[in-house]
């Protein structure tokens, strides 16, 4: 038998056993000695995932809202009975217009008067007698009083017909103011960005006017509207969906509203657009909303220091536009910043260029 052919047949084979046999050992070691040699190497892994952060940049911030809402007249004032009477006079007609102060209707109002006590110890019988007949047929004292219109405005269809009689109190006709406001649900959240400097409007009705400035912009609350709704029985239901997808249950409650100027043609129940400008910093410092725990007037943000520790630093707050947030004092540029407040749940980024709250 050759040489190559017992290295063929019998030495190449033990080699072979032999390496698989340290392959084998090699494989036991590592299943049952994990932790010696995850130690060794340092490259077990650890369950923990690095907190994202962001740099503290210089940035302009515009404080704008778009709310969606429509124009409504305001509302009618009812016109109520001055004292108890007949109506007995109406100085207009339904659809009429008035001024504050116009006579709308006059009542007729009856009373008696104040019986004179007699003195029964120096006058005969006869006297007597005489003074009850003619206390019987004194008539009533008849005076007539004026319903005037507290606003201008146009009448509204009557609430009685003449001669009818009427108590202190009584609705008897309405008043329809003829100005209109731009009114729109706005979600309680961004009440806190129109808290600092002048209020501007821009409202735009599609296929309408061109765009005009709103006068004299507020904002009212579930309280303001409840005592409105208590003073009149006119239904007030705006729109409750604005343009950046608050829903009627997020935002019922809280309205912002102006005046339309009187030379700008428009009609109840007009779908308008309101763009609200509640100011805006240039070449400030700004993070995300979501590095922020509390967003106005103070907060805190974490700062990642040369060794990596998270600290917590309290900072002066400004202008934001939902997204991004000025920060007044309390950081310098290029701070390296958590992106996410800590114990904070951020939600992953749906649409390019979208922050959102965590």
């Amino acid at each position: 038998m050759s040489q190559r052919r017992v290295f063929r047949r019998f030495v190449l084979p033990i080699a072979w056993l032999l390496i698989g046999a340290v392959i084998a050992i090699s494989l036991v070691n590592i299943a049952f000695n994990e932790n010696a040699t995850a130690n060794e190497d340092q490259l077990y892994p650890t369950g923990e995932i690095p907190a994202e952060t962001i740099m503290v940049e210089t940035a302009t911030v515009k404080n704008n809202l778009t709310l969606a809402g429509s124009i409504k007249l305001d509302e009618a004032q009812t016109l109520n009975a001055s004292v108890d009477g007949v109506v007995n006079w109406a100085f207009v007609k339904p659809g009429d217009n008035v001024s504050k102060g116009d006579r709308i209707f006059q009542i007729r109002a009856e009373t008696l008067p104040e019986s004179t006590p007699t003195d029964t110890s120096s006058n005969t019988d006869q006297d007597a007698s005489d003074e009850q007949q003619s206390q019987q047929s004194s008539a009533p004292v008849v005076t007539y009083h004026d319903v005037l219109s507290p606003i201008a405005g146009k009448v509204g269809k009557f609430a009685i017909e003449l001669s009818d009689e009427v108590a202190k109190g009584d609705e008897l006709a309405k008043i329809q103011p003829q100005n209109f406001k731009a009114v729109a649900a706005i979600n309680p959240l961004d009440r806190y960005r129109l808290m600092e400097g002048a209020l501007e409007a821009e409202i735009t009705i599609e296929s309408g006017p061109e765009p005009f400035d709103c006068k004299n912009l507020s904002v009212e609350d579930t309280a303001t509207q409840s005592i409105t709704a208590e003073s009149s029985t006119q239904e007030f239901d705006p729109m409750l969906t604005d343009v950046e997808g608050q829903g009627a249950n997020e935002t019922s409650g809280n309205e912002i509203s102006c005046d339309v100027p009187d030379d700008v043609v428009v009609f109840d129940g007009l779908v308008m657009s309101m763009a609200v400008d509640a100011g805006s910093a240039e070449d400030v410092l700004t993070v995300p909303v979501t590095s922020v725990r509390g967003q106005v007037g103070q907060g805190t943000v974490w700062v990642l220091n040369d060794e990596g520790k998270e600290i917590r630093t309290e900072v002066e707050l400004g202008v934001t536009d939902g997204k991004i947030i000025e920060v007044r004092s309390g950081l310098k540029a290029d701070t390296e910043v958590l992106r996410y407040v800590p114990g904070s749940n951020p939600v992953p980024e749906e649409e390019p260029g979208m922050e959102y709250y965590p």
